[in-house]
């Protein structure tokens, strides 16, 4: 968008919504929050979000140098694979959507695992602006 990738404009949205949701899923098996409804309209949301980033990071991967696309790579991997986990936990936990109802281990393992995987991503997509420039001006 005028001369600069949306990808990493947009990805912060994704990225925000999905941790917030597995925060809420602690904050539930803590006993904190009563509501496990809140932890998965967040994970809906950033699974949304997450299609547009991963959208605008295909795109803007198409414009990068040889060099860095197997750090690139590494990082579609990472957050692809996180997404997915958020995608199998929403569909374990499919019930909560539409009413209050507990949430399974196999939902909350899946939850933090895949917040562990994309935090590692997130890393790794930073690594590519910040360390090799992906994206800048030069």
């Amino acid at each position: 968008m005028f001369g600069h990738p949306l990808h990493p404009a947009i990805v912060h949205f994704p990225i925000a919504l999905l941790l917030s949701a597995t925060a809420a899923d602690l904050a539930w098996l803590a006993g904190v929050s009563h509501d496990a409804h809140f932890g998965t309209v967040l994970m809906a949301a950033g699974l949304v979000m997450g299609l547009a980033a991963m959208g605008a990071g295909l795109a803007d991967f198409a414009k990068l140098d040889d060099a860095v696309v197997p750090h690139a790579l590494r990082h579609i991997g990472a957050v692809g694979i996180a997404w997915l986990g958020y995608a199998i936990a929403l569909y374990l936990r499919r019930d909560s959507l539409f009413g209050a109802a507990d949430l399974s281990s196999a939902t909350l393992g899946v939850s933090v695992v895949s917040a562990l995987l994309l935090s590692v991503g997130g890393w790794l997509g930073g690594r590519l602006v910040y360390s090799f420039g992906a994206g800048v001006s030069k």
